[in-house]
């Protein structure tokens, strides 16, 4: 069903009441759960702790970017640094140790941007959007997760734009970090 919004009740809608929650799959990242609600409704959705995301840009404005195999699309990815919160985490702690172990570089200016969901029909995965600024190679960084390969190439504000002009970025996390970077430029 579906009814046109009006102002006056918006302030009235009501969260559903869970009535029952059963985990269906349970993984070291997530949760698949099954919640019903009143009148039958039912919702199957990923469970997730949450996840940073990291804008890092060299002295000389240059954007890092890395490549990695995303086993769903079947395809290796440029994306910005990313990765998943440990449960209870402070979001800038995680920003700060991925782009370490996923990239080899530290950042000296940290900001928190915004944070979204990513696509809340399935999964309950927010992303918080970090800005470093000045990122630099440490000497000895953290190690990332050992199952993971990561290849880092820094771009240029041109290369960035024709990366995602091509169709060589397809990553939304990815897409959306470029265009206010983009924007921050102007």
């Amino acid at each position: 069903m579906f009814f046109p919004y009006d102002e006056k009740k918006a302030v009235e809608l009501v969260i559903p009441e869970i009535k029952t929650s059963e985990i269906l799959c349970e993984t070291r990242l997530f949760q698949l759960k099954r919640n019903l609600y009143p009148d039958n409704m039912e919702r199957i959705f990923i469970s997730h702790p949450g996840a940073v995301t990291i804008i890092a840009t060299t002295i000389e404005n240059q954007l890092v970017l890395i490549q990695q195999f995303r086993a769903p699309t079947g395809k290796w990815l440029w994306e910005i640094p990313a990765g998943t919160l440990e449960p209870g985490e402070d979001p800038q702690v995680c920003a700060v140790r991925e782009l370490e172990e996923e990239t080899g570089f530290a950042g000296c200016h940290w900001q928190h941007l915004f944070q979204v969901y990513l696509a809340p029909g399935y999964s309950s995965e927010q992303i918080h959007f970090f800005r470093a600024r000045e990122v630099y190679p440490v000497e000895e960084a953290r190690a990332g997760d050992e199952d993971e390969e990561i290849y880092y190439l820094k771009v240029s504000t041109n290369q960035a734009r024709a990366m995602m002009k091509q169709g060589e970025i397809q990553d939304a996390k990815t897409m959306l970090a470029l265009q206010c970077w983009l924007e921050e430029l102007n």
